[in-house]
């Protein structure tokens, strides 16, 4: 049975691992620029130049969405074993998710009332800049894996325990910043504090969707033949 691994070992794949690894690197900059948006909101208190960057997310997670078809395009075309397409595709699908979840928490938040912000703690304000701060440096681990998976795959096992270990640390701060948010006594209707509630599960399956991608490439390296 043939791997994904000793697939990208052969010249005649090297089109999709170079599309698989733009793909990862699109994915992690949805992460970057979601985190510079959430910086603009909530540290720069600017609103509107922090909708044009969340506009920016939709852009990128259409990016990304291309380059997966791309990739699901040129593998249904080769000779592949099905094995092998069947392992890139979830590799693709499972980065994709990430980029989804960036999508989602950048469109959600572009309709929050700003005086939910105001309204507030400074506890809460920073809970949320320390979420994204810990989902950006998994991300950037993320895409470290992805490389070296296709690559040499010499550190594939401590960049999932980064990821795994950032995962955690996100799980923690949500905890706080939803004990933080049931402290404050918020003056908004019903509906904004469904569409924040939604807003920080998925902000948090930012991180599970790496955790995801980490463990799946773990996998992946198990199940490979003795390199």
């Amino acid at each position: 049975m043939g791997s994904l691994i000793e697939y990208f070992k052969k010249e005649t794949a090297k089109n999709v691992l170079e599309k698989a690894i733009s793909h990862a690197e699109k994915v992690q900059e949805c992460v970057e620029e979601l985190d510079k948006g959430i910086k603009i909101l909530l540290s720069e208190k600017n609103p509107d130049k922090a909708s044009e960057v969340f506009r920016n997310v939709d852009v990128l997670e259409g990016e990304a969405d291309k380059i997966r078809r791309d990739i699901l395009k040129d593998i249904s075309k080769g000779e592949l074993n099905p094995s092998v397409r069947t392992d890139l595709s979830h590799l693709i699908k499972r980065l994709d998710d990430v980029a989804n979840c960036c999508v989602g928490v950048a469109r959600r938040i572009n309709t929050v009332p700003f005086t939910f912000w105001e309204q507030s703690n400074e506890e809460t304000i920073q809970l949320v800049l320390a979420i994204m701060n810990k989902t950006v440096e998994a991300s950037v681990y993320l895409d470290k894996i992805v490389i070296d998976l296709l690559g040499e795959r010499k550190n594939v096992k401590e960049y999932n325990k980064k990821i795994n270990l950032l995962e955690h640390e996100v799980d923690m701060l949500n905890i706080k910043l939803r004990k933080s948010l049931q402290e404050t006594d918020y003056n908004i209707n019903s509906f904004t504090i469904f569409t924040i509630g939604n807003i920080f599960d998925i902000m948090e399956a930012i991180s599970d969707g790496m955790e995801v991608v980490a463990d799946y490439i773990m996998q992946l390296l198990r199940s490979a033949p003795a390199l």
